[in-house]
């Protein structure tokens, strides 16, 4: 990247030279830009003299562009204009309306897109910037608000306060369900294609340590596929394409709906939790404080005050 910013023109040029095509005139660019015609002129040809050609066909009293010329203008103008357009986006959203927040693909997706959709219709003032990441972002670097985090709740600098645990249960498509089905035990299950998350945080999330957390075991000819992301996982089992280990409170839409469904019957599996977390002694604005209270409400069940932890 620093190397191709050694390859851009002197700023200076590049903006005389966007003025006077613009305007088809070194002296209305000259107006423009409150410099002479000779500094406009002289920066052109600097910048022609940088690039190794013409940019212009200069007459007695007026210039036109040449081919090479209009379409340099036509690059030039457009990196302006969205140069402009970010810094009016950016003047546009006031800091104190502003909730940054970092969480993993899966969580955005499959839950908190959904409930700051809500949110906007209670609150349309506030903004929001999303850092989605599998990697634990640094909360205090990214100048993040607000992180969902999946985990054991204890994060250096972090406090972190339980949203839910997750509950996994083998789940499927009712098209996949019709043609495999039904299934009486987990044992059954060995014998269709199965579905996993190869980056999974929790052992049990591994079919060949469910089938043992669950008293048995997966034999060696089982179909397995494997995804290094949660988004590719939770696709393939809406397809039909196999059961996977999944559940609440991700995958809550999809079985409340019916979309998605228990293939066997069993317990499930509690594992980690959900954590809403914020920098360790930070101070939040007023939207900030608002959606973290409002969130924590809507997405958290009653807990054990114990799992309220702030890490040291």
């Amino acid at each position: 990247m620093t190397h191709g910013f050694r390859r851009l023109p002197p700023p200076k040029s590049l903006l005389a030279f966007e003025a006077s095509a613009r305007n088809l005139s070194f002296t209305e660019a000259a107006k423009e830009l409150n410099v002479t015609r000779v500094a406009v002129s002289r920066q052109v040809k600097q910048l022609e003299a940088h690039l190794g050609f013409e940019l212009f066909v200069r007459g007695r009293s007026s210039i036109k562009l040449t081919r090479t010329g209009g379409r340099l203008s036509r690059a030039v103008n457009q990196g302006f204009q969205s140069i402009i357009d970010q810094i009016d986006a950016i003047e546009h959203t006031k800091e104190d309306s502003l909730v940054t927040i970092a969480t993993t693909a899966g969580v955005s997706t499959y839950w908190l897109m959904p409930n700051i959709g809500r949110y906007r219709r209670i609150n349309p003032k506030a903004d929001f910037r999303l850092l989605v990441s599998h990697d634990l972002v640094n909360l205090v670097q990214s100048d993040v608000d607000i992180a969902i985090r999946y985990g054991p709740g204890t994060w250096p600098g972090t406090s972190s306060i339980l949203l839910q645990r997750q509950q996994i249960l083998p789940l499927c498509s009712h098209s996949f369900f019709s043609k495999f089905g039904p299934f009486e035990t987990i044992d059954d299950l060995a014998g269709v294609p199965l579905l996993e998350f190869e980056s999974a945080h929790d052992p049990s999330s591994i079919w060949i340590n469910y089938f043992r957390d669950k008293g048995s075991v997966l034999g060696n000819h089982t179909r397995m596929s494997s995804y290094d992301s949660y988004i590719n996982l939770v696709q393939a089992v809406l397809d039909g394409q196999g059961v996977g280990l999944l559940g609440s409170p991700l995958m809550t839409q999809f079985l409340d709906s019916g979309v998605l469904m228990v293939a066997v019957a069993t317990e499930p599996l509690q594992q980690h939790g959900y954590y809403l977390c914020q920098p360790e002694g930070s101070s939040s604005s007023r939207t900030v404080t608002d959606f973290r209270d409002w969130l924590r409400s809507e997405l958290s069940v009653a807990a054990d005050p114990l799992d309220e932890v702030r890490a040291s």
